[in-house]
């Protein structure tokens, strides 16, 4: 069985950059399972048009098909076109982790413009209350693919809102063997936070942060309105672009007392993978109890993390002040964290989801 992944643009560069071991969560088992011996294949968006500009006209159909029905009618467009469908078409299946590639493809499958089979790895696919029309529209496009998730609770959320379709869980999980505790000679006298997510609420964080705190540095591309507390610094950072590479990334983490990732209440499991990063570094973080949270029997609050109302700064300033008093519970609650990465949320289990889907799943192709 031939598989191709496509994704958006960075990936290769970031595979071709990293051979040396950086880390490769970012692309869903891919690499394990290249090594395993599969034949699988990596493609970008770039490879078929999906990056370029479209004209006036065309972005103006496409806003409007988007904002309307849900539909992707330019990704649609590029990806029916007959180089597309050449290159990609000699595979028995195509795994993708972009909304709009994926809709776009169970679109031409329902169609029967699309030969391979579709795993389409949905990340805050629909709001909580999508618009009626959009329902109706995934409910008839999406049965034609194999759909899944990486939140236990979105795929609770899409199976009520399309009990006609299967929904798979796929378990996210980070580069276990990159991101891991260091020698203890790297700790620094600073809290951490990063991300680059439209849900990341940096503003809660730092009415949070109190005077007597340790230096909160915050690792974003994101803007931040100044001025900014004496002890609040901004790094620029950005996974695409590279600006702190993986490593120094890794070791800005391992510095810190804690991590904290505060995220406006949503049902995307934002913030995920830095969470991940940093608890397979051995360190406590401090996470916003949003609607996507991941896997609420896996992240237990006071045992392997700390889990605060999204929005509420006191209680998050309350939960930065208990760890910092408390560096043996931290400590603890790092080395959890570090545990439930290793037996559950790493690469390795999420390329043998992946593998499952592709081909234990075959069956459940439409």
């Amino acid at each position: 069985m031939a598989f191709a992944y496509l994704f958006k643009s960075g990936r290769r560069e970031r595979l071709e950059n990293d051979a040396a071991g950086g880390p490769t969560e970012f692309f869903f088992g891919y690499p394990q399972l290249r090594d395993s011996g599969l034949d699988v294949d990596l493609w970008q968006d770039d490879d078929f048009g999906l990056n370029e500009s479209p004209s006036r006209l065309w972005r103006a159909v496409n806003h409007l098909a988007w904002t309307v029905l849900g539909l992707p009618l330019w990704a649609t467009y590029r990806l029916a076109r007959r180089d597309a469908r050449a290159l990609l078409e000699r595979y028995d299946a195509v795994f993708v982790t972009t909304n709009a590639f994926g809709i776009a493809l169970a679109l031409l499958k329902r169609f029967g413009l699309w030969r391979p089979r579709v795993i389409f790895i949905a990340m805050g696919l629909v709001g909580v209350a999508p618009p009626p029309l959009v329902r109706w529209v995934y409910g008839r496009i999406l049965r034609h693919v194999t759909l899944a998730v990486i939140s236990r609770a979105e795929r609770e959320h899409l199976a009520a809102l399309f009990p006609e379709i299967e929904v798979y869980y796929v378990p996210f999980g980070v580069d276990h063997r990159f991101w891991a505790p260091g020698d203890g000679n790297e700790q620094g006298d600073y809290v951490l936070s990063v991300g680059n997510d439209s849900h990341r609420d940096y503003d809660t964080l730092i009415r949070a942060w109190r005077p007597n705190f340790p230096e909160l540095r915050i690792v974003t591309r994101l803007a931040i309105p100044a001025p900014l507390p004496a002890n609040v610094k901004v790094v620029a950072g950005d996974w695409r672009a590279q600006v702190l590479s993986d490593g120094v990334l890794r070791d800005m983490v391992r510095g810190s007392h804690f991590v904290v990732v505060p995220v406006r209440d949503t049902m995307q499991p934002s913030g995920q993978s830095a969470c991940l990063q940093a608890m397979a570094c051995g360190k406590a973080v401090v996470l916003s109890d949003i609607a996507g949270l991941w896997d609420r029997g896996l992240m237990r609050h006071g045992e392997n993390c700390i889990l605060v109302k999204p929005g509420d700064a006191e209680a998050l300033g309350q939960s930065a002040r208990d760890l910092l008093d408390s560096p043996d519970v931290t400590r603890a609650i790092g080395q959890a964290a570090r545990r439930i990465v290793e037996d559950h949320l790493n690469v390795d289990a999420m390329a043998r989801a992946v593998q499952a889907l592709c081909f234990e799943n075959q069956a459940n192709a439409v």
